[in-house]
């Protein structure tokens, strides 16, 4: 393991795209994504003073810790290393749609959302809840049929991952392709422990969203009065420990263990995302807390969240109303227009799934070519 001291440096993986086509469009896969590229042996960057304490050796493939206020990034692991991000997507998912969607409006279930596979709160499909139950069990129980449903209701999974990778974009997370709401596998999405650090940032500065990360247990009311018992699956919540403001964490088969953080002590706040880690999330994570509050004096900054300006103003909608099979109901023309993409989204996404279908057709050609090249040289049997 190599220290580097001085500036962040983007791991230099990412040198090609990888064109993969499906729904009749072009998705574009960063190549790190690729097992058969070679990758670098993973950097830890820290400038920190003679006299500060040793870094200690946090077990994950990468990691971040920057300070909430400034921005500043104290030390990191292989900091833009694009890897499936599981459920910590859903903190990106409620930072982008909390806005657009009245919390005090209902939205009835439907079969795509209560079918959705993993960790569940017990959505019922034609079953209503409020907007703020959902958003409260996607974030406390890592609800994927709630992250399902918050999509649904903000006009469908489509518009919805459209406004995701838009608000990525505008955060500057640039290490992050959002391809589903709840953070289920999928090939081409990925993010960054750099990105997932961007991403709590933001939702703290949501009154609404840091109270869910605080919140321990809530009973969600369905409208016909079914109760739904909400658990915060944050054990560092759990466990009282001090200063702490939230946490969302994420487990899947592609992604390993992921979680995003942060601690208050005095007027400092710092924020932790590791991804691909071992042990417990609070047992991963309190060393790089502890390391960080002792010494944030000790060392000078790696390198910088980006800053950005304050989100474009946006207004707040009733969730779409849909049967169970998701069909929007009538009456809902304004909404529907509200989150239909534009005439330029519609001609962009034509224009890229002609373009995916070249390439696509290309790579194949290409690959048949080296085929036909490597057989021929072979000696017949």
């Amino acid at each position: 393991m190599r220290i580097r001291r001085g500036k962040v440096r983007q791991a230099s993986a990412v040198a090609a795209l990888i064109a993969v086509w499906g729904a009749g469009s072009m998705v574009l896969v960063p190549a790190t994504a690729a097992a058969a590229l070679p990758s670098e042996p993973p950097v830890i960057y820290v400038n920190a003073k003679p006299s500060a304490d040793r870094l200690p050796r946090i077990p994950a493939s990468s990691w971040v810790l920057a300070d909430a206020d400034t921005g500043e990034i104290l030390a990191a692991k292989d900091p833009h290393h694009q890897y499936p991000p599981a459920s910590t997507i859903k903190v990106l998912t409620a930072v982008t749609l909390m806005p657009h969607l009245d919390l005090d409006s209902t939205y009835s279930a439907t079969l795509q959302d209560v079918n959705q596979p993993g960790t569940r709160i017990g959505l019922r499909a034609g079953m209503s809840n409020k907007v703020s139950d959902l958003f409260a069990g996607m974030l406390m129980n890592s609800g994927n049929d709630a992250a399902s449903a918050v999509a649904n209701a903000a006009g469908g999974w489509d518009p919805a991952l459209r406004l995701m990778n838009e608000e990525a974009a505008r955060l500057g997370a640039k290490d992050t392709v959002a391809a589903t709401p709840n953070g289920l596998d999928r090939n081409e999405q990925v993010t960054s422990a750099t990105d997932l650090a961007i991403f709590f940032r933001e939702a703290l500065k949501n009154p609404d969203i840091a109270k869910i990360f605080q919140t321990k247990k809530l009973d969600a009311q369905t409208i016909n009065g079914r109760l739904i018992h909400l658990y915060n699956h944050n054990k560092m919540l759990q466990l009282n420990y001090p200063g702490h403001l939230g946490a969302k964490t994420g487990t899947t088969s592609m992604a390993g263990k992921t979680v995003v953080s942060a601690f208050k002590r005095g007027n400092r706040t710092l924020i932790v995302a590791l991804m691909r880690y071992g042990s417990t999330m609070e047992r991963a994570s309190k060393p790089l807390y502890d390391w960080g509050f002792a010494n944030a004096k000790k060392i000078e900054p790696v390198g910088q969240l980006p800053t950005v300006g304050p989100r474009p103003p946006v207004t707040a909608r009733p969730a779409l109303q849909v049967d169970e099979n998701g069909t929007p109901k009538s009456g809902q023309d304004d909404l529907l227009a509200a989150v239909a993409p534009t005439a330029s989204e519609s001609q962009s996404s034509g224009s890229m799934g002609a373009i995916g279908l070249v390439a696509f057709i290309g790579l194949a050609v290409a690959a048949g070519l080296g085929f036909v090249r490597w057989r021929s040289r072979q000696p017949s049997a």
